[in-house]
């Protein structure tokens, strides 16, 4: 992941807080479940690019012989696999 546990629980804290000081802006939960629950989204959304990489290495290995052979290369493949499924699931990164 690209972002330490306590980076994202600074940056939730941080909106939290920021949100806060808005006029008109009314939470509906603790901070504190406000805080839990933009950890678990900014997670889940940082580990959608570790899925993709650990599924195209997944992918990859079925052309694990031609790559060792030499007939293949494997940083090619990985890269036009991943911008393949990156344009077809509209993942943003």
């Amino acid at each position: 992941m690209k972002l330490s546990p306590e980076k994202i629980e600074a940056l939730a804290e941080a909106l939290v807080d920021q949100l806060a000081e808005i006029d008109g802006v009314l939470f509906q939960a603790s901070d504190s479940d406000l805080r839990l629950a933009i950890k678990e989204i900014v997670t889940d959304e940082l580990m959608v690019e570790e899925r993709l990489d650990a599924e195209i290495h997944k992918m990859l290995q079925a052309y694990k012989y031609e790559i060792t052979m030499g007939r293949l290369n494997y940083d090619d493949l990985y890269r036009k696999t991943r911008a393949r499924l990156i344009a077809e699931r509209r993942i943003v990164l």
